[in-house]
């Protein structure tokens, strides 16, 4: 039982010491986190770097702390807006009628039918490239299959007793949303939702391969990995470790979303 119990909450577990030192590295001077040491290149780990350096003799764990904020808030802030998009298309689809049904699903098919890699690049070709037009690119091309499982889950609230009675008592269709679909929506809202949120790491992580992710100086897990890649024969680690750190975030986060509606569960214990 011990042993199932921890396989349960390891992922809560990580992301919470994850996100307490990302946000704790934050304190750090600049001057730690961008300094170069020439002299103590690709080091291995040491009592002054617990992780050992990179190529310019920045600190790696400082590094990967830095990186790991920046790239959970360039997920956290894409998934929430392609969140909001998809809750709001969904829910005015599955709710408003066969003619918004139509014309709201049929731009969501069109959409689809499109490569969401295109599409963020032909945003950040347009908009420049910067981290909030970055984030934007991610989470305005993330929500179309959200809003597809939202209008499934509202069709079919939107027939149960409860709800018609609702509209039996006069209450117009905005208190409907409000106050009954929106509440029953939560659980689904919050499984798929937290599905986007790896989805959006790991879209920034690709972009930073094709050259379109963070802009310098600042660094994140995929500008990290690309830099890796250039000195893996010299140095691995340089690339092995930021590779391990968005991969463990990304399975915890997923671990999350397919084991209930939620992270609540993961704080109630095993049955």
């Amino acid at each position: 039982m011990g042993a199932k119990r921890y396989l349960v909450r390891w992922p809560i577990f990580w992301l919470c010491v994850l996100s307490i030192s990302c946000i704790g590295s934050l304190m750090l001077p600049e001057r730690l986190c961008f300094a170069q040491d020439l002299s103590n290149r690709c080091a291995g780990p040491s009592l002054a770097h617990l992780l050992g350096t990179d190529a310019l003799g920045r600190d790696m764990l400082i590094r990967l702390l830095r990186g790991g904020f920046l790239s959970l808030f360039i997920g956290i802030f894409s998934s929430s807006m392609a969140a909001a998009i998809g809750l709001t298309v969904g829910v005015a689809s599955g709710y408003g009628g066969k003619v918004m049904d139509r014309t709201l699903m049929g731009t969501v098919d069109a959409l689809c039918a499109l490569p969401v890699t295109l599409l963020t690049l032909l945003f950040l070709a347009f908009f420049g490239k910067s981290l909030w037009v970055l984030c934007a690119a991610i989470g305005l091309t993330g929500w179309f299959s959200f809003a597809r499982v939202v209008r499934a889950s509202t069709m079919e609230l939107r027939h149960r007793p409860f709800i018609l009675s609702a509209k039996g008592l006069g209450q117009s269709s905005a208190a409907v949303i409000v106050r009954h679909i929106l509440p029953n929506l939560l659980p689904t809202v919050s499984a798929y939702g937290l599905l986007l949120l790896p989805e959006a790491i790991l879209s920034e992580a690709f972009l930073s391969f094709l050259g379109l992710g963070v802009p310098m100086p600042r660094s994140s897990w995929g500008n990290m990995m690309v830099d890796g890649l250039q000195f893996f024969q010299r140095h691995p680690m340089q690339l092995l470790w930021p590779t391990f750190f968005l991969l463990l975030t990304l399975l915890a986060l997923t671990a999350m979303a397919e084991r209930n509606e939620g992270p609540e569960s993961f704080l109630g214990g095993v049955n």
